[in-house]
């Protein structure tokens, strides 16, 4: 047996919880109910020595653990029936208005910072939906509406604090470990748990943006609309999300295109121009806060059901009869399976990616830096029978989404190993291969991993398949 006491006294600040202390039912609830699993024993740590400690006392006793902060990953990655590692606690946000800089805890949520900079007319570059964990979204590469402007989150990333898994609170820069620092940048869920954050932060006033909602037969002359929107390669950081999906009824197909504009309502409403002349029915843009932008997915996104996420991409142009045919299977699907949700859509996002290219295919761990856009899938549904189902049908639509529309790399047979994935790893439910996941970066990966990991402690998602570390139980 485990001596669980010798964990509690050594938590001071934190807590410890098992089955039946008050509490720990609701450690365990996710974003999507497919992913709670019933831990043997949480920790909320509530700073990196008791994170340390957490760590140490899960691999003397070979107890499998992970961490959780948002609990966003439909993968399951932030729950585990042996330890998991509750961030919750660890929220703090520290604005440096002179050095434009942001200092966070690994527990946060979007919302913190948000909460923190907007009224200094300060942003980070950060999700879409406000209520993602911070640090899930940026070990895995992160982008969002700000990407088109200023790049990754990683590629704003100044420094690390993580505890690795000797139970080592150590420093992550381009200065100190910069390997470990290159490393966490895209794969950083492979080398410890990241306890705070620091990040470059940007000016940002008001923005123009909202939905506009069009029926579904307007889906060929979106496609136009999108497609002369890339051929004006605006280097501004004006970008769009067009979602297919249903409408407020719940029942009807509908089409909704999220546009932003760096400017006045009255420039951005000229410079989307090409969306007005499509005829929207119903159309809430206007000026507003990037903290405002970063709520308008949320309606979408609420917790309590069953989820699960997919990523694909799209080269250009687009050809309207590839893109009706995704959309014609995804209601196809939906209409027709119990228990789904209108909480299911497929989004695909239209940010420039001039700045994400700047930055090299090796200068960071992250790989999917090429010449397309992402693509998300996100269904939702309530019945635990149709798990299956949806799960099979989102790797299908992924699958028919990269084979008609996207840029393919297979590393198995194409000559160029600096080519990029084509993958947003962060949205993937399925694990994958670690070809697929890092691409051209594996094999320096798999060194680091080697120097602070070799006994393979933290191998859940996409691990790099290197011998994994016993696992006991409680």
């Amino acid at each position: 047996m485990v001596d669980l006491q010798k964990l509690r006294d050594a938590i001071a600040s934190g807590s410890v919880l098992v089955p039946g202390d008050e509490g720990y039912e609701d450690s365990l609830k996710r974003w999507s109910k497919t992913a709670e699993k019933r831990a043997k024993v949480v920790v909320k740590t509530s700073n990196a020595s008791e994170v340390s400690t957490a760590i140490k006392f899960a691999v003397e006793n070979g107890i499998p653990m992970t961490a959780a902060g948002g609990g966003h990953a439909t993968s399951g990655t932030s729950s585990s029936e042996g330890m998991v590692i509750d961030l919750c606690k660890m929220r703090q946000a520290n604005v440096d208005k002179v050095n434009h800089t942001i200092t966070f805890g690994g527990g946060c949520l979007w919302k913190d910072l948000d909460d923190a900079l907007d009224p200094l007319d300060l942003a980070i570059v950060g999700g879409t939906v406000n209520h993602t964990g911070v640090g899930g979204l940026i070990l895995g590469g992160g982008h969002g509406y700000l990407s088109s402007k200023h790049g990754l989150t990683i590629d704003n990333l100044l420094s690390v604090e993580i505890v690795t898994a000797d139970g080592t609170v150590q420093e992550a820069s381009a200065e100190k470990n910069p390997d470990l620092f290159w490393a966490v940048r895209g794969a950083g869920a492979q080398f410890g748990v990241v306890t705070k954050f620091t990040s470059r932060v940007h000016p940002q006033g008001s923005v123009y943006s909202g939905a506009l909602i069009f029926m579904a037969d307007k889906l060929p002359q979106l496609v136009g609309a999108v497609n002369n929107f890339h051929e004006k390669d605006n280097r501004e950081g004006h970008c769009i999300v067009l979602a297919i999906g249903y409408g407020p009824d719940g029942q009807s197909h509908m089409l909704i295109v999220s546009p932003l504009f760096h400017g006045s309502e009255q420039e951005g409403r000229e410079f989307f121009k090409d969306l007005f002349d499509v005829g929207p029915i119903m159309d809430t843009t206007q000026v507003m806060r990037m903290r405002n932008v970063n709520e308008l997915i949320n309606p979408l996104a609420g917790h309590g059901i069953r989820r699960l996420m997919g990523s694909g991409n799209v080269a250009m142009p687009l050809k309207a009869e590839d893109v009706q045919k995704t959309a014609d299977t995804f209601w196809s699907f939906c209409d027709a399976t119990p228990g789904a949700t209108p909480q299911s859509a497929i989004a695909l996002e239209f940010f420039p990616m001039h700045k994400v290219r700047e930055v090299g295919l090796e200068e960071t761990a992250y790989t999917n830096r090429g010449d397309y856009y992402d693509v998300v899938t996100m269904f939702g549904w309530t019945d635990p029978a149709q798990d299956d189902a949806f799960r099979e049908f989102n790797r299908e639509i992924v699958k028919q989404i990269r084979e008609t529309l996207g840029y393919q790399y297979d590393p198995d047979k194409d000559e160029k190993q600096d080519a990029p994935i084509g993958r947003y790893i962060n949205m993937e439910a399925d694990v994958l291969r670690p070809e697929d996941a890092y691409g051209s970066n594996l094999k320096r990966l798999r060194e680091v991993k080697s120097k602070y990991d070799p006994s393979n402690v933290f191998h859940k998602w996409h691990g790099l398949d290197i011998k994994a570390s016993g696992t006991g139980g409680l």
